[in-house]
């Protein structure tokens, strides 16, 4: 490695001795790469959504050394990395004599996100009052973030929360609707027609699920949605 690093420093002792640019060399510029990962992350419809965004691109040795490119350099998050935070950009030139190179980068963004503003137990439906926006950095939400409140209204909780806790997925479900040995209301028929009659439900489910329910006036059971609470769907 020190046999390298010294001819690397000789090489680039010589083109800068010359005055010679390393793309007259023939060679791609460190800068440009850096560009394309900076042009590639500006573009994300994540990036652009919000405007108090910063990109920090990781340093490149000035001693780098690949032929340039010949057309355009293509750009992709490296696998396993994301748009926000700590990330890795791909850039690649696909050109007969192709290279591949890994450029560090961090993303910072400054959105707003709901937490919980009271304590909440488990199994609660979320209101208004249960929650309070903090501007936070997205990067740093590794689980994920709730920036729109009606994602959040009339969901449950999953378990009980504490005040000041940002929500992400993990804490919340879609409440069932339809509860398993419940008498619900089951709906058949089409849209110009319909028949009410009273079921139980065989299992629960939230909005839009597919249930299994007992029908009390002719113990058929039948399989239908879940459109609304305690009221089952079968369209003919």
């Amino acid at each position: 490695m020190k046999i390298l690093s010294a001819i690397l420093t000789l090489i680039a002792a010589s083109v800068a001795g010359t005055g010679v640019s390393l793309a007259e060399e023939g060679f791609q510029s460190p800068q440009s790469i850096q560009d394309a990962a900076r042009q590639f992350l500006l573009a994300n419809p994540e990036t652009r959504h919000y405007s108090e965004t910063s990109i920090e691109i990781g340093h490149l040795d000035s001693r780098l050394q690949l032929q340039q490119c010949d057309q355009p350099l293509q750009t992709s998050l490296a696998p396993g990395s994301r748009f926000a935070g700590k990330t890795t950009v791909a850039v690649r030139c696909a050109s007969p004599k192709p290279w591949a190179l890994y450029v560090s980068a961090n993303v910072s963004t400054l959105a707003s996100v709901y937490q919980t503003a009271v304590p909440l137990p488990r199994d609660h439906i979320i209101t208004e009052q249960d929650l309070t926006a903090v501007k936070t950095d997205l990067g740093k939400l590794n689980r994920g973030y709730y920036s729109k409140l009606d994602d959040l209204l009339g969901k449950q909780t999953r378990r009980s929360l504490p005040p000041g806790q940002i929500l992400h997925p993990a804490h919340i479900k879609v409440p069932n609707w339809v509860k398993r040995g419940e008498q619900v209301a089951l709906v058949a028929g089409n849209p110009q027609f319909s028949i009410r009659t009273q079921g139980e439900a065989l299992n629960d489910g939230a909005v839009g699920d597919q249930v299994r329910v007992k029908n009390l006036s002719s113990n058929r059971i039948v399989e239908g949605t879940v459109t609304a609470q305690g009221t089952v769907t079968v369209m003919n």
